[in-house]
């Protein structure tokens, strides 16, 4: 069995924890502003992670993509702006002693969740090749995460198949069980990049409980690392409730839990294969530091 390896936890929801601003998600550039004015916070944040036990973090560049910062009119700063989240991360590594990977994302190019809103594909292809190409050689795992379509994940995959770092793909079931967004199962929408070079599977940005479930369908489907990183919540809804809204769904029936009882969702996840776990939204050092006491890592 593979050793578990422990990633860190939400960095949006962790800034605003922390009194920073964090403007929507939907209309406007999300954590991507603390990168120009709360650049201390970001570091300590990681430092924090670092210090509760995690093994690899992730750069703040998931709201750094070129349509979301053209909501702010920062699309010339693109790569100034995903450099920069990196080289935060590095100095909190540095510092730590520690030995740390790092990680990049891919993220969704607009709003996270919509699958209605993902690129045509030509501009997507672009859009994610211009990204690859700033993270390449700054990280040691690139992580497309988030994918709430196969198109998508598919786009984005594809961006990273010459690259040196670890390629992660990690889909999201936000609202939905089993389910990406666009109404595809995780089944479906493995097949459609299952010829495509991956290193790790895993399912991140939703109820923890939905996180388990998925992993038991994910399992089935290769022989790769497979692991998950949640929400701190867990998702109880009726089918009658559903609508074409994912986060309408999510909020509707979202309930937050803490940190042991989100540990104890994680260890279902190991107990199912997974080897890959840390938190999502919502999730703080002391989650990642539950985690590890109850595997005992």
């Amino acid at each position: 069995m593979n050793k578990i390896l422990i990633g860190d936890g939400g960095m949006g929801t962790e800034l605003r924890n922390r009194g920073v601003e964090v403007p929507s998600h939907v209309d406007n550039i999300w954590s991507a502003l603390a990168l120009l004015n709360n650049t201390e916070v970001i570091k300590q944040i990681h430092t924090d992670f670092i210090q509760a036990g995690a093994e690899f973090i992730i750069a703040n560049n998931y709201a750094v993509t070129q349509p979301i910062l053209k909501r702010a009119n920062l699309s010339n700063q693109l790569e100034e702006l995903t450099l920069r989240s990196i080289q935060l991360a590095k100095e909190a590594i540095q510092e730590s002693g520690k030995e740390v990977m790092l990680a990049a994302s891919l993220p969704p190019l607009e709003t996270s969740y919509r699958s209605d809103l993902i690129l045509e594909s030509t501009s997507m292809d672009s859009m994610y090749a211009e990204l690859a190409s700033i993270l390449e050689g700054e990280v040691d795992i690139i992580i497309c995460e988030t994918m709430s379509h196969s198109e998508e994940a598919r786009s984005a995959l594809s961006s990273i198949q010459k690259s040196k770092s670890q390629k992660w793909l990690g889909w999201t079931v936000y609202g939905h069980q089993n389910t990406l967004p666009s109404g595809e199962s995780i089944t479906e929408a493995f097949k459609k990049i299952s010829d495509l070079d991956c290193d790790a599977y895993l399912i991140n940005c939703g109820g923890a409980n939905l996180i388990t479930e998925a992993i038991k369908e994910l399992k089935t489907l290769t022989n790769k690392r497979i692991g998950g990183y949640g929400n701190s919540e867990k998702i109880e809804f009726s089918d009658k409730s559903r609508s074409n809204r994912p986060e309408e769904d999510h909020w509707a029936a979202a309930l937050n839990i803490d940190e042991k009882e989100y540990a104890r969702e994680v260890q279902k996840w190991v107990e199912e294969g997974a080897s890959i776990v840390g938190g999502c939204c919502r999730t703080r050092p002391a989650h990642i530091k539950e985690i590890i006491k109850v595997l005992g890592n």
